[in-house]
């Protein structure tokens, strides 16, 4: 496809060609249909006319910061004399000058102080003044203990918003704190505690050393409140009334959405407002803001109907905020931390939809987020078949495709599919999720979904899907396969019952494994989550090439490895392997090898700014730290929570900043952990008033 957009090119070089003399144009000798070479340099002056136009054009954009190149926004910071901290990315430091002046107007305040974290950061921030909680001898110009009632309530509202009297406990400033409320006690040492704190004079590290005269708590929430509508329950099999939110039949924590006040009118965020997990005493004090069935909320739950609409939301008076309590018209009662709903009577699976909100650190793997590339959609392989529905839906719609050879499958929903079948993939073949939905692929009972692929020249790229329960197998010849923005559940072992756990309708959470049993030219795998990748030992020739980037490679059972490539070229770039890998040649970038890796031959590839476990037989290493096989590294192991894959503050230093731009290498290194704090810390210094040291906590 042609670069020339503007036609700039095209109408620079034919006006060129025009202004030269007819008799020179004549001898260039050139055949009907091609250039002569005075023609072609003429052509190649006009490129360089168009690019001239192009930075005119761009000179009334540059004057923008809004607008501008990336190569620009040093030089407009260089006016305002803007401190840009060259760590940070594009876009950080875009923020960083175009709000300049509207920080140093708001400088020291409380207000600027949490955007200027989220702005440079990109994660919700809420500070907390230390000095403000700390347990003192009270004065006489303290106000006084307790509510104070007026008509209007005007002084209340003013001493909770100035945090001298606690909102849930009404504790007053300086101690007494008010153990009765159960939901306000258990916020205590988090951003949103209420009660007073003896002084810490300690060092601010980690959980100590907070409750300080110059210590100023910058509280973050670092992982993602990821969206899912309209998604398939699982229904528990011992008890037929109760389902888990999570399709895969998982207990698993449900979130807020990220809801902060953002923009020129700066509030501090309450409890619900932020990206974090739903308790129980949250979900009875913000009942109204978590469940919402107009407007977008946190989570909800839809029932079957005959009416128009098959599923209607279940209005809020008929779900009750405390099992404790009866509530004459509820009926439903919802548990955040488990994930799970308790209706009021026994039904099929199919009967409920629910809206809920998950938390992970990172866009990789199967997810609600944004997807598109810049591909037109009129260049997907054809014919195009589109999918909705769930249950056995995809079944009928396969078995086009597979007649086909060629073409696009796009699944429009998050349901969840039971049925699957082989496909014969002789062309450019292509199964996608549509942009921010995660359709689950899980059959009732463990299968080998199989893709046989009948041409050398055969493609198959899979987008935004996730597996569970089931056996990825390629047979037959491919030029290439590509897994982009997947999820093959990498499953969970229970190792006290040596064998797979069960999920909440009694099936096995097993590993989706990629088997190779054909010829692969080029395997790609892209921002995914995968059980394991292994090359079955009698194929004549297995994967030539292997590039993984960004994505988790999990072998969770015992004795299996992670990567199995006897054969072939694995490059591995920012990638998290949590098992053994074998393979023939590997060239690794910026990676966590967590358990034993080996590559036969040694010579070739190379180990470069990346974490390998000891006695692994590697090739040559730069800039790399070795640790013990299988080192506690990581917050999660198991697959679904939260932290799945997080490394753990008590990694240290030399592992968190690994990478070749100083963040932490594995999966997670496009994120810029480190980096961002380090930016901000740096910011603080021109912003902060003078004696206040900031401590960066991480709220999740």
């Amino acid at each position: 496809m042609s670069a020339d957009l503007d036609r700039y090119e095209a109408r620079y070089g034919a006006k060129l060609w025009s202004l030269l003399p007819e008799l020179y144009r004549a001898m260039d000798g050139a055949a009907p249909g091609e250039r002569g070479p005075l023609e072609e340099i003429v052509r190649r002056i006009g490129l360089q006319a168009a690019e001239v136009r192009r930075s005119l054009d761009r000179l009334w954009e540059d004057q923008s910061i809004e607008s501008c190149d990336d190569w620009v926004i040093e030089y407009i910071g260089d006016l305002l004399a803007t401190n840009i901290v060259a760590s940070l990315d594009a876009r950080g430091r875009r923020v960083d000058v175009a709000r300049t002046i509207y920080y140093r107007r708001r400088k020291g305040t409380v207000a600027l102080l949490e955007e200027l974290a989220n702005n440079t950061t990109g994660w919700p921030a809420r500070v907390n003044e230390f000095f403000l909680g700390l347990a003192r001898t009270r004065h006489g110009l303290d106000p006084a203990i307790g509510e104070v009632e007026y008509a209007t309530g005007a002084l209340t509202v003013l001493q909770r918003a100035q945090r001298v009297l606690g909102g849930r406990t009404h504790t007053p400033a300086g101690g007494f704190a008010d153990l009765r409320s159960a939901h306000g006690a258990s916020l205590a040492g988090s951003a949103f505690d209420e009660y007073f704190h003896t002084a810490d004079v300690r060092r601010g590290r980690g959980a100590t050393g907070w409750h300080n005269i110059p210590h100023l708590g910058v509280f973050v929430w670092r992982l993602k409140s990821y969206f899912v509508r309209q998604v398939t329950p699982v229904q528990v099999k011992a008890r037929p009334q109760e389902y888990t939110f999570d399709p895969t039949g998982r207990y698993l924590p449900l979130y807020a959405r990220d809801n902060m006040p953002r923009g020129d009118q700066w509030v501090s965020a309450r409890e619900h407002e932020v990206p974090g997990p739903i308790t129980r005493d949250l979900l009875r004090a913000a009942f109204t803001d978590l469940y919402s069935t107009d407007t977008p909320g946190s989570l909800a739950v839809s029932k079957h109907n005959a009416g128009p609409f098959p599923y209607d939301y279940v209005p809020p008076p008929e779900v009750r905020r405390d099992p404790r309590i009866a509530q004459p018209a509820a009926g439903f009662w919802i548990d955040p931390v488990c994930g799970r709903i308790v209706a009021p009577a026994a039904g099929a699976a199919d009967d409920y939809r629910v809206d809920y909100h998950y938390g992970f650190a990172s866009d990789i793997g199967a997810g609600p987020y944004e997807r598109r590339t810049r591909r037109p959609r009129s260049d997907l392989p054809q014919p195009g078949v589109a999918v909705t529905g769930g249950s056995q839906n995809m079944a009928a719609p396969l078995v086009q495709l597979s007649a086909a050879g060629t073409g696009t499958l796009t699944v429009g929903d998050s349901l969840t599919y039971t049925q699957v079948g082989p496909v014969n993939v002789s062309g450019e073949m292509e199964l996608r999720a549509k942009n921010k939905c995660r359709p689950l692929v899980r059959p009732p009972a463990p299968a080998d979904w199989i893709f046989n692929g009948i041409s050398p020249n055969a493609t198959l790229l899979l987008d935004g899907l996730f597996m569970s329960g089931a056996t990825l197998v390629l047979t037959g010849t491919f030029d290439a396969v590509t897994l982009r923005c997947c999820t093959l559940d990498p499953g969970n072992w229970d190792a006290s019952a040596n064998g797979w756990k069960k999920a909440a309708d009694d099936v096995a959470l097993s590993a989706v494994t990629l088997q190779i049993k054909g010829t692969v030219r080029k395997l790609v795998v892209e921002r995914s989550i995968t059980g394991p990748l292994t090359v079955d030992a009698n194929a004549a020739v297995g994967v030539e090439a292997a590039f993984l980037s960004d994505s988790i490679v999990q072998a969770t059972a015992p004795q299996t490895a992670a990567i199995s490539m006897p054969r072939g070229n694995v490059t591995l770039t920012r990638c998290t392997i949590l098992g053994t890998a074998s393979v023939r040649v590997i060239e690794v970038s910026e990676c966590i090898l967590h358990d034993h890796a080996s590559a036969d031959d040694t010579q070739l590839g190379c180990v470069r700014f990346s974490t390998f476990a000891a006695g692994s037989r590697l090739p040559r290493q730069y800039e790399c730290v070795a640790l013990a096989e299988r080192a506690p590294l990581f917050e999660s192991l198991d697959f679904g929570t939260p932290t799945f894959g997080l490394l753990l503050p008590t990694a240290g230093e030399r592992v968190m900043t690994r990478a070749e731009d100083g963040s932490e290498p594995g999966a997670f290194s496009r994120e810029k952990t480190a980096i961002k704090e380090r930016s901000l810390l740096i910011k603080y210094q021109e912003y902060l008033p003078l004696g206040l040291e900031p401590l960066v906590i991480h709220a999740t």
